[in-house]
């Protein structure tokens, strides 16, 4: 697989209602417009399924294989050392019943971008049972939309009701977290430059939400996914 290609455009600037070009993890061939909302298209969705994802024991699965039988709701992580998103997924771990999701035939998936070998003690942070994978090359989240740096400056970016710790609370909850559940910290975790997104994708190649964080904050509530999937 080739390393992504990104495509940075310094000279032009974000606006909250209007979509605009932005830095992507796309191959040349996906450069896009960001739109924070925008279903992927049938085309996005196809070659976003050819790729492979990382399970937990090493495993290549093709992602198409992760909703071609079930609406999945996949949530793609920033990075595994990113406190933001440590916040996110203990969001998920105190909202989200797996047994509703369960009655509701609706699957859940975490992607990153780190190495698989992060994945065992992430998800005993959050005592999470839902499966987690890697993109290790970013290559999904690229075709998918999802961009590296930010959309919206600093004046702009507001707190997200997820987020329960400052700059510096979530750096030392990150390193107590590692600590507690021995994070591999010599592993890659991913690259801190990209941002993530939630979708509702399937059954088959069929997408009913998307979501595209604009900040580093952005994610959308966890609430509000799991509405649009039908729980």
């Amino acid at each position: 697989m080739q390393p992504q290609q990104r495509l940075l455009n310094s000279n032009e600037q974000s606006s909250r209602k209007k979509p605009s070009s932005r830095p992507s993890t796309a191959p040349s061939n996906f450069a896009h417009v960001f739109d924070e909302n925008a279903l992927p298209t049938k085309r996005q969705l196809l070659d976003a399924a050819s790729c492979v994802v990382v399970a937990e024991n090493g495993i290549r699965v093709p992602f198409g294989d992760l909703f071609r039988e079930q609406k999945t709701v996949v949530i793609f992580i920033r990075h595994f050392w990113c406190p933001l998103c440590q916040d996110y997924m203990f969001s998920i771990a105190n909202t989200v019943d797996p047994q509703v999701l369960k009655q509701s035939g609706i699957n859940l998936v975490i992607i990153s971008n780190g190495s698989y070998n992060m994945i065992r003690s992430y998800r005993q942070i959050f005592r999470t049972p839902y499966a987690v994978y890697t993109d290790p090359s970013s290559r999904i989240y690229g075709i998918l939309g999802m961009t590296v740096k930010a959309v919206e400056s600093k004046a702009e970016q507001r707190r997200s009701s997820y987020v329960r710790h400052s700059r510096a609370g979530g750096i030392a909850m990150v390193i107590a977290n590692a600590l507690r559940v021995g994070m591999p910290v010599w592993e890659k975790a991913g690259d801190p430059t990209q941002l993530g997104g939630e979708f509702v994708l399937g059954p088959g190649m069929t997408a009913s939400y998307a979501h595209r964080m604009r900040s580093r904050s952005s994610h959308a509530p966890i609430v509000r996914v799991l509405t649009a999937a039908g729980v």
